[in-house]
């Protein structure tokens, strides 16, 4: 590995991940339905946003810029195994594979043993997803639901707590020491259950993973000018 991690001139910061279960899927970068095929209504005069009209063709959410940028945007987090989860009296039930200790590459063991947990008696179930980040001090890790989910997965009978982890927050020890200056997020899931029964398959995209800079580096002033 180079120390090229350790350059920051450019603010380019260099993110990591390895695996915690050998089940575990690689984070990719997120990409919803958007074809580069399609037309640009931007720069197009309104005669020819007619003529398009009247040809047939359908606006997309994704023909929006803002929408099409958030969909290039994040790292995917894909669920590493099968199961259901059930509401109850109590909270939930589940049906999930056992995380087997030939898979568990960094020792990690829930406190089920299974991929799915349980937060002590909080009635949210938890979907350990096998996936740990290394990122710099300088920038926080925010976990989000899957953006605009009800247009481009609009089965999903779940939702994601969303949250963001920052250096404060030192839960999970970086233990290497040619990371300096970097701590660690697992990307283990909250979720809001949407329905009596749901069913998450391996491979389901769950959440993403995003980079931000932390919420103290900014100030909001009202901008006042004369009219």
């Amino acid at each position: 590995m180079s120390d090229s991690h350790e350059d920051k001139t450019d603010m380019h910061w260099k993110l990591y991940w390895e695996r915690e279960y050998s089940t575990a899927i690689a984070p990719e970068r997120l990409k919803l339905d958007f074809c580069p095929h399609r037309p640009m209504m931007t720069n197009m005069s309104l005669e020819e946003q007619r003529k398009l009209a009247a040809g047939g063709y359908k606006v997309l959410p994704d023909d929006c810029g803002p929408v099409r940028m958030a969909g290039q945007y994040g790292y995917l987090i894909r669920s590493p195994a099968d199961c259901r989860i059930r509401r109850s009296g109590d909270g939930f039930e589940w049906q999930s594979p056992e995380i087997l200790p030939e898979e568990r590459l960094l020792g990690y063991k829930s406190f089920s043993g299974m991929y799915v947990d349980t937060i002590l008696n909080s009635g949210y179930p938890k979907l350990c997803c096998g996936i740990r980040f290394y990122y710099p001090h300088q920038i926080g890790i925010m976990l989000k639901n899957i953006p605009n989910h009800f247009y481009h997965f609009p089965d999903r009978t779940f939702s994601v707590w969303e949250g963001i982890k920052s250096q404060e927050y030192k839960l999970t020890p970086n233990l290497y020491e040619f990371l300096p200056g970097y701590d660690a997020f697992v990307s283990n899931v909250l979720l809001r259950l949407e329905a009596d029964l749901i069913t998450i398959q391996r491979g389901d995209p769950v959440a993403i993973v995003i980079p931000v800079l932390l919420p103290k580096c900014f100030s909001l002033e009202e901008l006042k000018v004369s009219r």
